[in-house]
């Protein structure tokens, strides 16, 4: 069954943003079709039970560069 969700939400990543595409908006479809496979890998991670590491500590450091 976790197969068939996993291809499901594949078919949706490749068509959703196919729309953009037909009406010429290349740079939205890319920018769509990024944010779909960023989207689908971490559905895909955390479906697996993968660690997934914490953004925390590199955002605190690079608060920390600014002030």
């Amino acid at each position: 069954m976790p197969i068939y969700i996993v291809l499901i939400y594949a078919v949706i990543v490749l068509f959703d943003p196919y729309g953009l595409l037909k009406q010429g908006n290349k740079r939205d479809f890319y920018v769509c079709s990024a944010l779909c496979l960023v989207s689908f890998s971490l559905a895909f991670a955390l479906s697996m039970h993968w660690e997934i590491p914490s953004p925390s500590p590199l955002i605190v450091h690079v608060v920390k560069m600014l002030f």
